[in-house]
Formats: structure tokens, C-alpha cells, sequence
């Protein structure tokens, strides 16, 4: 099957294919709205052909549907019928969830995306759970602040990569996982990286496109094989 996805993070919107090397990508922020989403992709992806779509957005998903706008993008995501904008099959998953799909290599696995913000999924034997692990509190801050692009602004170089080697390991090991993907445009930034831990690379979520669609059951249906959450 021939997938777009479709990754959407908080500065800008990433264009991949299933059968493509390359990728395209555009802008976001707080101008794109699911409107301008379609509109865009429409354009700049015009000479490519596929049969689904595979949509990471940076915000809680449930049932396979946005449930709340996200916090860096424009309004009006809640409710928004993407198939019939783009007029084809559209599945959907938290941004961060739909990279460490596309990482996952078996066990208790904890993804963390290191970016504008700090996305978050864990993924274990037939579950995929999306989280927030951003939102908790740490200091007098929270963690997407501490370890996002902010943070990172903020404490620069060496006081960041301190940061991240605390944090990382405190949280793997409040969730029993047995390895750590980090992902998101701010790895690179990491001269070396906590024990049981291994860089992901952006191309993952094409990876996680394809299983979206080839080896999982619609997010939107219950199933007794996979819970998606």
C-alpha cells in the first residue's frame, strides 16, 4: 500500500511517503489549521499518488480522532473530517505515538521526541499509548520546558544536555521500560545519550505509516488484538 504521511509538529508539517526517499515539508504554527493542512499538502505533494494517509498530530488522540486542539497549531481540529478533505482513507495517531510505532522493536519501549515541546508514547506488547510526560511539573517549570526548544534556549548547550541525562533515565525507570527512543529535531544536540537509550531517526514515522495501515486495526474500531490509546 502506498501511504502519505503526514507529520505534523509544532514549527513545521512533514511530508513523507512509503515509496519516496525524499520529504517535503511546510511551516505550521499557529496559522495551520486542518484547512490549511489539506490546502498545503494538496499543493506541495501534487505529483505524488497514494492510497491512504497516515496523520501524526501533536495532540491527544482517542479512537483514532483529535479530542482537543493542539496547543502550538491553529484551531478547529476537534471534529474536522479529514478523509473527506483529502477524498481517500485517513487514520490518525498522536504525533509522538506515530514515531514510536515506526522504532519499536519489541519489549516495554518509551519514545520521547525532543522538539518544540516534548512528545511522548509508550509502547508495549499490542498496546500504543500516547502521553503527555511534557506536562509534568520539574522545578519550577514543566518538562517540555525544560527540554524543549525553550529549555534548551534557556539553559544552552551543556546545562540542556545535563537535563536530559537526568531526566531520561528518572523516567524510564518510573515506567519500568526497558529501552528509550529519542527522537525529534534536538537529538542531534546530544553529544552522547543516557544508558538504555538509542537515537531515532525522523524517517521512523514513515515506518510507523506503513504498520498504521498494513499491520494494525483501525484506531477509530475496538479490537481483541491491539489496544490503541
Amino acid at each position: 500500500m502506498d501511504v502519505l504521511v503526514i507529520d505534523v509538529g509544532g514549527t513545521s508539517a512533514k511530508l513523507w511517503h512509503t515509496s519516496h526517499e525524499e520529504h517535503r515539508k511546510f511551516p505550521s504554527g499557529k496559522q495551520l489549521t486542518p484547512e490549511k493542512l489539506v490546502e498545503e499538502t494538496r499543493e506541495i505533494v501534487h505529483d505524488w499518488q497514494w492510497e491512504a494517509i497516515a496523520l501524526g498530530l501533536p495532540c491527544r488522540v482517542s479512537s483514532g480522532r483529535p479530542v482537543e486542539d493542539p496547543q502550538n497549531l491553529g484551531p478547529g481540529w476537534v471534529g474536522f473530517n479529514f478523509a473527506s478533505a483529502f477524498g481517500t482513507q485517513v487514520r490518525i495517531l498522536n504525533d509522538a505515538a506515530l514515531q514510536a510505532l515506526g522504532s519499536y522493536d519489541g519489549g516495554r519501549m518509551l519514545f520521547l521526541g525532543l522538539g518544540t515541546a516534548v512528545g511522548s508514547a509508550y509502547i508495549t506488547d499490542h498496546l500504543i499509548l500516547g502521553l503527555d510526560i511534557g506536562r509534568l511539573p520539574l522545578g519550577d517549570s514543566r518538562l517540555s520546558e525544560l527540554l524543549g526548544d525553550k529549555g534548551y534556549e534557556k539553559l544552552g548547550n551543556k546545562k540542556w544536555q545535563a537535563a536530559v541525562h537526568d531526566a531520561v533515565p528518572a523516567i524510564r525507570a518510573a515506567l519500568m521500560a526497558d529501552y528509550v527512543v529519542l527522537g525529534g529535531g534536538s537529538v542531534k544536540k546530544l553529544d552522547e545519550l543516557p544508558d538504555s537509550t538509542r537515537r531515532g531517526h525522523n524517517r521512523a514515522v514513515v515506518e510507523g505509516g506503513r504498520k498504521l495501515w498494513e499491520e494494525l486495526p483501525d484506531p477509530a474500531e475496538k479490537s481483541e488484538s491491539w489496544v490503541i490509546l
